[in-house]
């Protein structure tokens, strides 16, 4: 088809660029069906980090490469093919497809480049564009190949990648961003967005992630996914993470303003920002300008930032540490480098990726198996971990169980603007994230016979009333006990006393079964396991209700030992079976003052009725979602519902007591409502008493 002399590249005898241009504009001239119907297809290729390769071997070392490169391109083209050079190393291949090989051929094309060098790696990228049209010129063949290309670079696995059209969608949409981003801040086109963290266990908020938004003036919301990358590519990220920082500053300053209890706050850095040397003294500065405490704030990373070096991390962690601010890992448990980043970055704060519980894969299980380890880890650390994803409540029981009970994700709270973000922060409890306790997860039973060992010092001083306990042939003897112990079983005994009393001996045949069962439990389970038993004491041969809690330290093949707690429970059981008696008693009583009562769980809202409540209003024994699920069944009138609202919103709010004339049921009667609220230790309100009674 070259039938008149076209010009080579001197270096690699290739058609020269000119030359390349014409031949192919002669193919789409002679067969523009085929080019219309994905006969050919134009493939541009890109060796990466060839200046390396020149400054380690020199010019002829590099030219004996794209010497090579341009012989396996030609080999790749086959007969009919078109191969160019366009400058330095970047080469073009235009190529009939005659089959459906192209794709075998990429890859042994691929393998043959990676494995030339026995010292170096040399990676190449290829664009593909299949033509699909009559009327395109070879520039515009090329544009979309080289397109196809720089895609190439931002994947990990892959050489090479086919063209699409969506990819000049991408790059007119990353090009509007680029011109639209300077604009946009100067604007303050990007919003500052709060997801609230909660602790799962009491329902208090306890902080919040500040997260960028770009609200579009004609887009509408463009996707932080779409624009942060681009804003990366071009270092302007970096503007944006110091606008979001101080709005963030700026929101907490009003809070101490308007009197509104502060919660910490979290603020994303991005890779860029570790690198900059300046930035931890840029966000000092926005801090001292607003004078905001530094423990309301609280910085994210990632561990991408790792792939810049864990050097320049630490370095930053470091100056961030001295400054004042807590540092938290991001998405932790999503890279492969989470087991170093412990052992290596001096870290305040976890963040799980819940994505470990999706239902991807085959074993659904690992995930929870992966996260329980990974909180198993962050507590020995001491370090406090938020579950961060969290959109089913059958997710945050999983972590609560665990031992993770921060929880951030749709479950309680949507990423929400700042206006509604500082309403809810008015409203809402607010608790604090701590770091959790540092247990010893396995102890070395041989220690607890060492007077001067840790064990033996735990053993005696800081735990409660513990001892060892021998299994052996379906009996439990004491063999060691602690002062507390003795003092949990009366006064004035002795540890002699204790050891010759043995409990199992002074237990029913149902009891013993009962300590049994627990002790067979511990040792199938290998993990503690608990029970209540009642025995006669050694004092006075009263009946005693202990609660024991036992875990297996030790075992051979005739006996286990145990390690104990127990705990004296004896007046509680007491009062419950008196509490029971009264209940009967009360029970009669009401019948006679025809008085409802029920006892409201504020965090939970739930709400427990009395047997009246259930017998005449058929309420179920637990009313989930209180009061709404109650006005929605008409046991609350429609009429009084709003006043009902208003009335629980005081007890919420943690009023002492409350009451109001209120209608029930669809009749319309009015009854007089009481409420009297129950707070925590630290003032918190956690549920309330109420009654009803008919109004006079």
């Amino acid at each position: 088809m070259l039938k008149e002399p076209y010009e080579r590249d001197s270096l690699t005898g290739l058609l020269s660029y000119t030359s390349f241009q014409k031949a192919v504009a002669l193919y789409a001239d002679i067969d523009p069906k085929g080019m219309e119907n994905g006969k050919y297809a134009m493939l541009c290729f890109n060796l990466q980090r060839f200046k390396v390769i020149n400054d380690l071997f020199g010019s002829d070392g590099g030219d004996k490469l794209l010497l090579f490169v341009a012989g396996q391109i030609e080999k790749l083209g086959g007969e009919g093919s078109l191969a160019t050079r366009t400058h330095s190393d970047h080469f073009c291949l235009f190529v009939p497809i005659r089959d459906d090989s192209l794709p075998r051929r990429l890859d042994e094309f691929s393998r043959i480049i990676e494995n030339c060098a026995p010292d170096f790696e040399v990676i190449c990228h290829i664009g593909v564009y299949v033509t699909n049209r009559s009327d395109i010129r070879p520039d515009g063949m090329i544009a979309r190949a080289l397109l196809a290309c720089s895609f190439v670079k931002e994947s990990v696995d892959k050489r090479y990648i086919y063209y699409h059209t969506s990819m000049r969608t991408q790059l007119l949409l990353e090009q509007e961003i680029i011109n639209n981003m300077g604009k946009a801040l100067e604007e303050e086109h990007f919003k500052v967005y709060y997801q609230s963290q909660y602790n799962h266990t009491t329902g208090q908020l306890v902080g919040a992630e500040a997260l960028v938004r770009w609200l579009h003036p004609t887009r509408g919301i463009i996707s932080p996914g779409v624009f942060i990358p681009v804003l990366e590519k071009n270092n302007f990220i970096v503007k944006l993470d110091l606008f979001v920082f101080e709005k963030t500053c700026a929101l907490l300053r009003r809070m101490m303003d308007e009197k509104v209890q502060p919660v910490p706050l979290s603020v994303n850095v991005s890779r860029l920002d570790i690198l900059y040397p300046d930035m931890p003294e840029q966000m000092e500065a926005i801090r001292r300008k607003y004078d905001v405490p530094v423990e309301w704030l609280r910085v994210e990373i990632t561990e991408s930032a790792m792939l810049d070096g864990i050097e320049k991390l630490t370095y930053f962690i470091e100056k961030m540490h001295k400054l004042g601010f807590n540092v938290e890992m991001d998405d932790f448990g999503s890279g492969y480098s989470s087991l170093n980043m412990l052992k290596n970055l001096d870290l305040d704060t976890l963040k799980l990726d819940m994505r470990l519980l999706s239902d991807e894969g085959s074993n659904k299980n690992n995930g929870a198996v992966i996260l329980t380890g990974l909180v198993r880890m962050a507590k020995w650390l001491g370090l406090p971990i938020i579950g961060e994803g969290v959109e089913h409540k059958e997710q945050a029981d999983f972590l609560a169980s665990i031992g993770c009970s921060y929880v951030q994700g749709f479950l309680y709270s949507r990423p929400i603007p700042e206006e509604e973000f500082f309403e809810l922060v008015k409203r809402q409890r607010v608790g604090e994230i701590k770091p959790p306790m540092q247990l010893i997860e396995k102890m070395n039973s041989a220690q607890f016979w060492n007077p001067m060992s840790i064990e033996t010092l735990i053993f005696n001083n800081y735990v409660g009333g513990a001892a060892v306990m021998e299994y052996r042939n379906r009996r439990l003897d004491l063999v060691r006990i602690n002062k507390k112990f003795i003092q949990e079983l009366g006064e004035n005994l002795t540890e002699e006393d204790v050891l010759k009393w043995q409990p199992f001996d002074n237990m029913d045949e149902q009891n013993k079964n009962i300590l049994l069962e627990t002790a067979e439990r511990a040792i199938r389970t290998d993990s503690e396991q608990e029970c209540e038993t009642w025995s006669l004491s050694p004092v006075n041969k009263e009946p005693i209700c202990v609660r024991i809690s036992m875990r297996m330290i030790a075992n051979s093949s005739d006996n286990v030992m145990f390690y104990i707690l127990i705990r004296n429970i004896t007046k509680e059981k007491n009062s419950q079976l008196e509490a029971l008696q009264n209940e009967k008693l009360f029970r009669a009583a009401s019948e006679q003052v025809n008085i409802y009562y029920w006892e409201y769980d504020i965090r939970t809202k739930e709400m427990k009725p009395c047997f009246r409540c259930m017998r005449d209003l058929g309420l179920p024994k637990l009313v989930c979602n209180y009061p709404e699920s109650a006005i929605e069944s008409h046991v609350i009138s429609p009429k009084g519902a709003e006043r009902y609202r208003v009335l629980m919103q005081s007890i919420d709010a943690g009023l002492a007591s409350a009451e109001a004339v209120i209608p029930l049921t669809d009749d319309h009667i009015p009854f007089r409502i009481r409420y009297t609220t129950e707070f925590d230790k630290d003032g918190n309100p956690i549920r309330a008493y109420g009654s009803a009674v008919p109004a006079e």
